[in-house]
C-alpha cells in the first residue's frame, strides 16, 4: 500500500492521519485542541524546563564540551560525528520507507555500506566525496508526513526542545537501531555520553552567538525547533550550510543516541 500513487493512496493517509492525531492528543493530556492556534499553551512549565536544561548546559555541558575541544583534534571530532551518523542508519532507512521514499532509502543505505566499508567502520565520509545524499528522517518527520499535528511545544528535561508528535517520535526511533540490544549497558552508555559533548562542542559559538543576540532564549531556540522541524516534515532543508544554521539552534541538549545527517 505505501507504494501506490498518491491518488489512490489519499484516503488511508487522511484516515491513518486522524488516528494518529487523535491516539496522541489524548495520551498528551495537556487540554489543548489538536488545531489550538496558540504555539506553547505549557509555557510556564516549558520555561522552568528551559532554565534547568540551560543552567546545566552554561555550567556543566558547555565546560566538558570546552575542555573536549582542546584536548581532542578536529579530525578525530569529525571521525566520532561520522561514526555516530553512520550508527543511525537503521533509523534513517526505515522512516524513509516508511514514508514510501525509495530513492532517500536506497541514498541512506548505500551511504552506509560505502562508509562501513571505505570510511573503515564508519569513522570516514567517503560516500559524501562521491555525492551520495544524506536523507535525515525520523519517525517524528514520518508523522508528520502521514498529516499527524504536532501537538503542544514540549520541553523536556535533558533532551530540550520537542513536540508531543516528536516525543512519541523519539520513542519510537530508540528502539529502532539493533546494536545497542548486543552491547553492554555501560559501553552504550559511553557512548551516547560522547555523542553528546562531541555534538555540543560542535555548536559552542553558535550558542553563544544566539544567547548573546536574543532578546528571549526560550522563546528563540522554541521558534528555531518548531520552524526546522516543520521544514524537515515538508523537505525544505537543503544544504548542510542551511542546515547548521537552523540545527545549532535546535540541538543545545542533543538527545542521546541520535545524530545530525549531513545533506537532505
Amino acid at each position: 500500500m505505501m507504494w501506490m500513487s498518491k491518488r489512490h493512496a489519499g484516503a488511508p493517509k487522511r484516515r491513518l492521519s486522524a488516528v494518529l492525531t487523535l491516539v496522541l492528543m489524548a495520551i498528551a493530556c495537556t487540554g489543548a485542541r489538536a488545531d489550538d492556534s496558540a504555539p506553547d499553551p505549557l509555557v510556564k512549565v516549558n520555561r522552568g524546563i528551559f532554565r534547568f536544561n540551560d543552567a546545566l548546559d552554561r555550567h556543566v555541558l558547555e565546560p566538558v564540551a570546552r575542555g573536549y575541544v582542546r584536548a581532542v583534534p578536529d579530525i578525530a571530532r569529525r571521525g566520532i560525528s561520522n561514526f555516530f551518523s553512520n550508527l543511525w542508519f537503521p533509523v534513517t532507512f526505515v522512516n524513509c520507507v516508511l514514508q514510501a521514499k525509495p530513492q532517500a532509502a536506497t541514498q541512506s543505505l548505500a551511504r552506509f555500506i560505502i562508509n562501513t566499508t571505505a570510511g573503515v567502520g564508519g569513522f570516514g565520509d567517503p560516500a559524501t566525496l562521491v555525492k551520495v545524499p544524506s536523507p535525515d528522517e525520523d519517525f517524528g518527520q514520518t508523522l508528520g508526513y502521514w498529516g499527524v499535528h504536532p501537538g503542544p511545544f514540549l520541553m523536556l528535561p535533558l533532551l530540550g526542545p520537542s513536540d508531543v508528535r516528536d516525543t512519541f517520535g523519539r520513542i519510537a526511533d530508540s528502539v529502532t537501531p539493533v546494536w545497542p540490544f548486543f552491547v553492554p549497558w555501560y559501553a552504550t552508555s559511553s557512548s551516547s555520553g560522547l555523542n553528546v559533548v562531541n555534538t555540543r562542542a560542535k555548536y559552542i559559538d553558535n550558542v553563544k552567538a544566539l544567547r548573546e543576540s536574543s532578546v528571549d532564549y526560550y522563546a528563540a531556540v522554541r521558534n528555531a525547533y518548531l520552524q526546522r522541524r516543520q521544514a524537515l516534515v515538508e523537505d525544505r532543508v537543503g544544504t548542510s550550510e542551511q542546515k547548521m544554521t537552523t540545527q545549532s539552534e535546535e540541538d543545545l541538549y542533543y538527545p542521546a543516541g541520535g545524530t545530525e545527517q549531513n545533506e537532505k
